[in-house]
């Protein structure tokens, strides 16, 4: 799981690169193929006493990820910001984000026959547990029982959270709430869930949709289950996906999530294919971290 984790925290660096218009030189270098974004601005705030919230936005990146040693086959991924803005630093901490996914992440294989074979073999962190990556209903994305994002058993619900310069997010120039504590009323954070792409054996496809929240945080529980979506009343949410499925007649990924609904059961692979993946998730996250200088998000 640390591997996993690893990988993912690594792309998350290269999100936050690419949302400040950095680029890669020399080995590999990131293409952002679009940018979008909502806002949430509180004008009825009366109605949720909610009035030191100020705004609340999703900012999501549709990226393409070259190496080197892939000229032809880019890693796909979408990753957003949740960011909000209080009317004091001191409000911060009365607001807090929870996530919720539905979907899954998969591997595919076409055989000589031309039949496609779908296994679910990654894993993911939910609720102090590894997971299948597999769920076919709402759960909340957390790893641990607290459901609030980016929390953490040892440092609490906003240490993690981090802040910038106005209408940054360079994680060069970052900082920790936790650590130190902004001096204007903005903090973020970053989820980049998985990657989609052509390996030498399979296909690693993702269909994830997400529902992003932000609640009162004295109404967010502080241990829950996974299955506990309706614990209080958000006030505002944002959808989105992660959704790259490859066709192997077009020898191409699509965002079409209808068509990956055919869901795909948790398989036990042999020992040799987990080590492959290993192998795999290793050897990118060493070219992510040279790419990066060692830098870490």
């Amino acid at each position: 799981m640390k591997i996993y984790f690893c990988f993912s925290f690594i792309l998350a660096s290269f999100f936050l690169a690419a949302v400040s218009h950095a680029d890669f030189t020399g080995k590999g270098h990131v293409h952002k193929r679009a940018e979008s974004k909502q806002e949430f601005f509180n004008a009825d705030c009366a109605s949720t006493d909610s009035c030191d919230l100020k705004r609340f936005t999703l900012t999501k990146v549709v990226n393409e990820i070259w190496f080197s040693d892939n000229p032809n086959h880019p890693t796909y991924a979408n990753g957003v910001i949740m960011e909000y803005e209080t009317a004091t630093v001191a409000a911060l901490e009365k607001y807090a984000i929870v996530q919720f996914k539905k979907g899954y992440v998969f591997d595919s294989t076409q055989n000589p026959r031309g039949e496609i074979h779908r296994s679910v073999s990654d894993t993911v962190a939910s609720f102090g547990e590894p997971m299948p990556f597999c769920f076919r209903h709402w759960v909340i994305d957390s790893q641990d029982n607290d459901p609030v994002y980016n929390s953490d058993p040892e440092y609490g619900r906003f240490y993690l959270i981090r802040w910038n310069r106005p209408d940054s997010y360079d994680n060069r120039t970052e900082k920790y709430y936790g650590a130190e504590k902004p001096k204007l009323p903005v903090v973020y954070m970053a989820d980049y869930p998985a990657g989609a792409f052509v390996s030498e054996t399979a296909v690693r496809n993702v269909a994830l949709e997400f529902n992003t929240c932000i609640y009162k945080a004295n109404e967010v529980p502080a241990k829950t289950r996974r299955e506990n979506i309706n614990f209080a009343k958000p006030v505002s949410c944002f959808h989105w996906q992660n959704v790259y499925v490859y066709d192997f007649a077009k020898a191409s990924f699509h965002d079409d999530l209808a068509a990956a609904l055919q869901w795909a059961e948790p398989t036990a692979r042999g020992n040799a294919y987990r080590i492959a993946v290993l192998v795999l998730i290793m050897g990118i996250a060493l070219i992510l971290f040279r790419l990066t200088g060692g830098s870490g998000a």
